[in-house]
Parts: structure tokens; sequence; C-alpha cells
């Protein structure tokens, strides 16, 4: 996928993971794609694409297909990752 269309998408994917994390409940943040695209199968691939580069850095785990996981300790880590690709 081209790069200009996963930055496309960017933005979407951070404000998702900054209201989900305003939440203050539990000790795991959960990303789930159908929330941050809905049915747009291109935002869909983008957004795995960044999920699954985050779990190769370490900063997210997959749950199963199409939800990520993310620990509250390293959500400032898994922002700033996320700007740089900005």
């Amino acid at each position: 996928m081209k790069v200009w269309k996963i930055r496309q998408y960017l933005p979407a994917l951070l404000l998702y993971i900054q209201r989900r994390l305003e939440g203050g409940r539990g000790f795991l943040v959960a990303v789930r794609t159908r929330d941050v695209c809905g049915v747009d199968r291109r935002c869909g691939w983008a957004v795995h694409w960044l999920m699954m580069s985050l779990v190769e850095k370490g900063l997210a785990r997959r749950f199963k297909k199409g939800t990520y996981i993310i620990e509250r300790g390293a959500a400032e880590e898994v922002l700033t990752a996320l700007r740089e690709w900005i």
C-alpha cells in the first residue's frame, strides 16, 4: 500500500486511540478496526498495516482479527510513534 494512502487514515487512528485513553478504566485499550474505519476497506487495511508495525515494535498485541490491544503504560509511546509517521 502506498505511504500517502496510509497517512490519509493515520489521523483517524490517532484520534480514536486518544479518545479511548480518556476513558481511564482498566489497564488495556482495545483498538477495533471496525470502530476506526467502519466498512471502508482501504482504511481497514491501512489501520491493519499501522497496528502490525506497532506489534513488530512490541508496543501492541494482536488479540484477534481486527482487534489490537495496547497497554495504558505504553500508550504514550504508541502515540509518539504514530505522530512520527505523520
